[in-house]
């Protein structure tokens, strides 16, 4: 069939299709953008005070600002195809110099957010310096993961981008909103049999609710629930389990609808970890909050790591997706994916405890081994991290083989 012929069938209804989507995307994002904006500046209008609070709901406007303006390639590319226009192109030396002004940004980025962290009240301009700290990190890595690889056409990636933020991130959290939902409806279920727990806690919300609960009593509340089996152990099955299981499935979706392109595995390796890069993105985001202190950069680099994670672990499952596509590989994508969901399982296994072991006074009562893994647990996720930046490394060499072969 004809390119032309092709184009008019169903290249044109996915165009169509990304055109649309991106558009949605485009407005949905800034509305949320000017909403979060609203409640931060309303916030801050009617308690001065609150500019911890306020500046955490400024990085989900700008984080949305940002997202909103994602969606404007893929837009702009599908009009462009449409049209039958040539799509412009970056030269070499652009894309180095457009590099150089990222490496800049992130840096005068970090340097004033180490020196705002000091006062209280530039936390809101901070929030704004957030967004590069945690979005070009994620563009190098990708840069790296993709050396002399691509997903295809500047269309099919940006396309790639637009769908990753409109539906592969919506899917993913209705999903384990829907889990979580289960697992609530499981704890109440144990709690009606557990009488004196049940009014603790209701007592506990109460006092919550009006801002009256003391510290010290929500620390023993924590130090009570986690010393029973069943929660830590349920804690665990699903942040080390379940969680990675749903997100290494997911994440690299958009790949699903080019089962029909002929993908290559070096194609599904980048795509997957676009889909990575974006859902660390939005995840980070959401979680970082604004710098109020010198600890803020620890969480910062943690979640650094976290965005490595994502990205190397879709561009492996991206790749075994591909390899199945392309030539009934499902060996590759077993093992890739396996491998994924165990790397993933285990970091998030040593991040829980590392967080909240320490957390509780009395950590033997539950305990040696979870005690021990918790001191264990800053090392392992350094060697987890330089784990998934060697496996970045070696995938896009042995990929770039594999293409020069092909």
């Amino acid at each position: 069939m004809p390119s032309s012929e092709y184009f008019q069938g169903r290249a044109k209804t996915y165009t169509i299709i990304q055109a649309v989507m991106n558009s949605l995307g485009f407005l949905i994002s800034l509305g949320a953008f000017f909403l979060f904006l609203i409640m931060a500046v309303s916030g801050l209008a009617s308690d001065p005070q609150s500019i911890q609070q306020s500046s955490t709901i400024l990085v989900i406007a700008w984080a949305s600002l940002l997202i909103s303006l994602l969606f404007i390639p893929g837009l702009f590319l599908a009009i462009q195809r449409l049209r039958r226009q040539k799509v412009p192109k970056i030269s070499s030396f652009m894309k180095k110099q457009i590099l150089v002004i990222l490496s800049i940004i992130w840096l005068f980025s970090l340097i004033i957010t180490i020196i705002g962290s000091n006062w209280t009240w530039v936390g809101i301009l901070n929030s704004v310096f957030v967004i590069p700290l945690v979005t070009i990190p994620l563009v190098f890595l990708i840069l790296i993961g993709s050396k002399n690889l691509s997903l295809g056409s500047s269309n099919r990636s940006w396309g790639a981008v637009g769908f990753n933020f409109f539906a592969t991130m919506p899917i993913i959290l209705t999903i384990e909103i829907f889990i979580f939902g289960l697992i609530i409806l499981l704890i109440v279920f144990w709690l009606m049999n557990q009488p004196d727990l049940l009014r603790m806690i209701m007592q506990y919300s109460e006092q919550l609710s009006t801002g009256q609960l003391d510290p010290q009593i929500a620390e023993q509340l924590l130090v009570n629930l986690f010393k029973n089996p069943i929660v830590l152990n349920g804690s665990i099955f699903v942040i080390a389990f379940l969680v990675p299981i749903i997100e290494e499935f997911f994440k690299p979706m958009a790949l699903w609808f080019l089962a029909g392109k002929k993908l290559t595995p070096a194609q599904g390796f980048v795509g997957g970890m676009i889909a990575g890069a974006c859902f660390a993105t939005l995840e980070t985001l959401g979680a970082i909050g604004s710098p109020t202190d010198q600890s803020w950069f620890f969480l910062l680099i943690g979640r650094m790591g976290t965005g490595l994670l994502h990205v190397t672990l879709s561009g492996l499952v991206g790749w075994g997706l591909a390899s199945a596509f392309y030539n009934r590989n499902w060996n590759r994508f077993f093992v890739n994916y396996l491998a994924a969901v165990l790397i993933h399982g285990t970091w998030n296994l040593f991040a829980l405890l590392s967080g909240i072991i320490p957390l509780i006074p009395i950590a033997n009562d539950i305990g040696n081994l979870p005690h021990l893994l918790s001191q264990i647990g800053p090392y392992v996720l350094l060697i987890l991290a330089l784990l998934n930046f060697l496996i970045l490394v070696q995938s896009n060499n042995k990929l770039q083989k594999l293409e020069s072969i092909a």
